[in-house]
């Protein structure tokens, strides 16, 4: 899908989406979140907002009862379908959709769901990402709210459940994540869903075949049944990364290094996580409300949509990010320049250009 039409299906999201909100002030406030999401680097704070005020900002984050649901669903629904178009004229072609947790370091009571897991002090989310071609998107995601709640297997399965049934008869899936998600009771639910899988197993993980042993002790691209899931027989693939060595299986027989293949597009995931950790705001949540931390992950979501669908390979993610406000948010831009040139009034006046 070239980039023209790519552009053109971001700037009908981004219409959908402002359209939700049933007040021009509330709308205005949704415009002037986005535009903030959309300056990569800088730090997201309500006092930089074009054309309202932080605490307006606030009340809309925290407060206004704004159907966010309904933005979720017009995102996600585009999501979908944009990489459905991007399919068209293949024949049932595979599509990678990953999960894994993040944790969003916080210290304090005083924010929502934060916990300790894994020794690590914050929100943990765990994230849905589909990925088909060029086409990489943040889909869904739930929060693990600590010891006694959901597990963040039993939050993974939630969000592939919710995958239309359309894109499982339209593409083949396969669904990648690391070892934090090797339990039976994953690799069953991903079975039932219909879905392939490619998931990191730890080096003490024991199997039945090719004998009582390790997959330490098997060999790369080899066949495994592992001793807890014995449904059905596994491949086996090795990575060599200097001096660790980590492990994954794969539900269909692909050879060693098809698996090793496999396993790597998952870092379109880690890089989102790192992409909207630092350049679009997600570390910098402080908000006090859960509402206040959904809206601020859609806000996230969709700056990092839309900002994919203006991005080219000469572009940075910067650049790319300030291409998209400037086609989807021409008013905030030019309310932010008018701003500026008021600023400047005497400076203008006195080289006589006001």
């Amino acid at each position: 899908m070239n980039k023209q039409v790519s552009g053109e299906r971001a700037r009908i999201l981004a219409r959908q989406v402002l359209g939700v909100p049933e007040t021009p002030y509330q709308q205005r406030s949704l415009q002037a979140s986005l535009h903030l999401f959309h300056s990569p680097g800088q730090k997201t704070n309500f006092s930089q907002a074009e054309g309202v005020s932080p605490s307006a900002l606030s009340r809309f984050f925290n407060i206004y009862d704004w159907d966010s649901d309904r933005c979720w669903e017009e995102m996600q629904d585009f999501q979908w379908r944009i990489l459905l178009d991007t399919a068209r004229h293949k024949r049932r072609p595979r599509m990678r959709l990953s999960v894994d947790l993040t944790t969003v370091e916080k210290v304090g009571t005083q924010l929502p769901y934060v916990s300790v897991y894994n020794g690590r002090h914050g929100i943990h989310l765990v994230v849905l990402f589909a990925e088909y071609g060029e086409q990489k998107f943040p889909i869904s995601y739930r929060v693990y709210q600590g010891k006694y709640t959901s597990t963040p297997v039993t939050l993974a399965l939630d969000l592939l459940e919710e995958v239309p049934d359309f894109v499982g008869k339209r593409f083949q899936v396969c669904v990648l994540a690391d070892s934090g998600f090797e339990s039976a009771i994953f690799l069953d639910g991903v079975q039932r869903l219909g879905f392939e899988f490619v998931v990191g197993v730890r080096s003490n993980r024991r199997t039945d075949h090719p004998g009582r042993v390790t997959v330490a002790d098997c060999p790369h691209g080899g066949y495994v049944n592992l001793a807890n899931w014995p449904l059905e027989t596994l491949t086996l693939g090795r990575i060599d990364r200097r001096d660790r060595e980590f492990f994954a299986v794969s539900s269909e027989l692909l050879e060693g290094k098809d698996i090793l293949a496999e396993r790597k597009r998952r870092w379109a995931l880690e890089s989102f996580f790192k992409e909207g950790k630092h350049q679009f705001g997600l570390a910098q949540f402080a908000l006090r409300t859960a509402r206040g931390l959904d809206h601020w992950i859609l806000m996230v979501f969709l700056a990092f949509t839309l900002t994919t669908l203006h991005r080219s390979e000469d572009l940075t993610l910067k650049e790319a990010a300030r291409l998209a406000l400037y086609a989807l948010f021409p008013e905030v831009r030019l309310n932010h320049l008018l701003g500026q040139l008021r600023k400047e009034q005497e400076f203008l006046r006195q080289h006589s250009y006001w």
